[in-house]
């Protein structure tokens, strides 16, 4: 049964009046969003239905909504979907929050006014107290120029070149210049390594075997006192967003400090722009960290990248949150936006007396809280 939340009248070029509705996303629904995705894109997080069925159906938090888009015979000509999560304003309070993804618009039935439509559908759907976004090149105008969203936070990229040579291939062809490169910035990687392992020795900071889940439970206990208002993680949500994926995973990396499970950081090997990189997708700590455990998983990252032969080490987060600020610095580098495929503001609908926007600057965001990978 649909429940329709909402309703959007537009009219088509042709005359044809159409709507735009909030929906329940059920398994009945699954052959249409395949089939209005196919009209658009070919890749398999679009159109495979197990795919889909992961990411929509069978989430920790629940089942999407669909903004859909029909044309007066009911056919889905768009959508996107609110993915539901928790959000965590506190350790003790909480509202229900949701994720705006996978926007698909059948080429037939673009235009400004659907555009507009499915924008404002998704920014007080009933039942979700808190909904946030992101942007990309196109959909930032209409955002931005034309609905005057303010930008709560921007997820700054962070990263580090490992193989000079591969980063640089797009721009200089020659070969043998490339060959030098490699055979010139082989020690920059030996150093690399020699610096992670004397860390990790003086720190006491290692990767260690996956902990009991009592002591992971303990962990995410602890996070949600550090890193401030959060969509929630939980063990369920890693095993879940990084686990349980027929597509895409990651490898959760558990983090020990004088023998102790302090947290873990999640990566996952993926292909941008053509090179093979290493992306850091999460971070979760029970405790804040002390200068030295910093570095050592900064630097532990870095060895972990190398092992896995990465061409560079990246990730997306927003450093305005005081528990991801320490990411800034050496070995990272900050990663200017004109070199990105596009920046990463993020948008956030919430009322006043639930999150007030004062407070959304400092929001804990990460790549896990995206879908990008």
């Amino acid at each position: 049964m649909q429940l329709i939340i909402g309703v959007f009248w537009f009219s088509f070029g042709g005359g044809m009046m159409g709507s735009i509705k909030l929906e329940n996303f059920d398994h009945d629904g699954l052959q249409e969003q395949i089939a209005v995705g196919k009209t658009v894109y070919s890749s398999p997080e679009v159109v495979d239905s197990d795919h889909i069925r992961w990411k929509h159906l069978n989430g920790p938090y629940g089942k999407s909504i669909a903004i859909t888009l029909r044309d007066g015979k009911g056919i889905l000509l768009g959508r996107s979907f609110l993915q539901p999560r928790k959000f965590r304003i506190s350790k003790t309070l909480s509202c229900n929050g949701a994720l705006v993804t996978d926007l698909v618009i059948d080429p037939l039935a673009r235009n400004a006014s659907t555009l507009i439509g499915m924008t404002r559908a998704i920014t007080s759907p009933a039942g979700i107290e808190l909904v946030a976004h992101t942007s990309n090149e196109v959909s930032d105008l209409i955002y931005q120029k034309l609905f005057k969203f303010p930008v709560a936070c921007k997820l700054m990229a962070l990263g580090l070149p490992l193989y000079f040579a591969k980063v640089l291939k797009p721009h200089l062809k020659n070969l043998r210049a490339l060959n030098v490169i490699d055979y010139l910035f082989a020690p920059w990687r030996w150093g690399l390594i020699g610096i992670s392992s004397t860390f990790v020795a003086l720190s006491g900071v290692d990767f260690m075997a996956r902990p009991m889940e009592s002591e992971s439970l303990e962990v995410f206990d602890g996070f949600q006192e550090i890193s401030g208002s959060h969509f929630e993680r939980s063990l369920a949500f890693h095993r879940w967003r990084f686990g349980e994926g027929p597509i895409f995973n990651g490898e959760i990396k558990w983090i020990k400090s004088a023998g102790i499970c302090i947290g873990c950081v999640v990566f996952k090997q993926v292909e941008i722009g053509g090179l093979n990189a290493c992306v850091l997708m999460d971070i979760v700590m029970r405790r804040n960290l002390t200068g030295l455990e910093k570095m050592a998983i900064k630097l532990l990252a870095v060895k972990f990248s190398l092992k896995l032969t990465s061409d560079v080490l990246f990730t997306l987060v927003n450093t305005d949150n005081p528990a991801l600020k320490w990411l800034i610095g050496f070995p990272f580098i900050v990663i200017p936006d004109r070199l990105l495929p596009h920046p990463t503001p993020i948008f956030i609908h919430s009322s006043e007396e639930i999150y007030p926007s004062s407070n959304h600057k400092s929001i804990y965001l990460t790549l896990a809280d995206l879908d990008y990978f």
